[in-house]
């Protein structure tokens, strides 16, 4: 197969490289003038993989290091970064692989290490539905949280306690009100009025 090369000025120091069939790849000015590209260019599918072997895959590699460095990623939230800026799935896939393969992007220990920064601070059911929209899979999380077990009262007490801070009472109303709000959260109900039975313990206590 024969491909016609088309050329897209970019605005960015960049050239899209676009066959008449299949998805293009970017190259520098200096890149399309060493290869000797221009508008109409007649070229060989082994040509066109060539310089996308040569190229826009190495340069992919490249930008998904760079993306890491910042900040830890899943495969989905790195893959839709890659495509945003290189619109080149298979160079894409070859960068994705690479990453995966030193280690760099692993959806199951993101989800573990995920889950231990915000387990205190959301319900189990805010955090799943977080790393879905992450693009972690469903398989994953249902091994991540069968092997963290139970929401503790440990993660739930803290907010608890600053919720009621609004009520001059504890009260039937505010046990209700409170019970309510972390039950929308998420929070297993029994959790939060075990907590609410404590709170008011230890109040009785302090009057005594």
């Amino acid at each position: 197969m024969e491909y016609v090369i088309h050329l897209q000025e970019t605005g960015k120091k960049k050239i899209y490289v676009e066959p008449e069939y299949g998805e293009g790849i970017y190259l520098y000015p200096g890149e399309i003038k060493k290869q000797k590209l221009t508008e109409g260019t007649v070229i060989s599918e082994e040509t066109f993989f060539r310089l996308r072997e040569e190229y826009a895959i190495p340069r992919a590699k490249k930008r998904a290091l760079g993306i890491l460095v910042k900040r830890d990623c899943t495969e989905r939230e790195l893959r839709d970064k890659l495509k945003n800026s290189l619109n080149d799935s298979f160079s894409v896939d070859r960068a994705i692989d690479f990453v995966k393969a030193q280690g760099y992007v692993d959806d199951e220990r993101y989800a573990a290490e995920y889950l231990s920064y915000k387990r205190g601070k959301k319900s189990y059911r805010q955090i799943r539905m977080e790393l879905m929209r992450k693009g972690i899979s469903g398989a994953t999380l249902d091994a991540l949280f069968e092997e963290a077990g139970g929401q503790t009262e440990e993660d739930l007490r803290p907010h608890v306690y600053r919720y009621i801070r609004k009520f001059p009472v504890l009260d039937a109303v505010a046990r209700q009100k409170t019970c309510a709000h972390f039950c929308r959260k998420g929070y297993a109900a029994g959790l939060v009025r075990e907590i609410l039975e404590e709170i008011g313990s230890e109040e009785e206590q302090a009057e005594l």
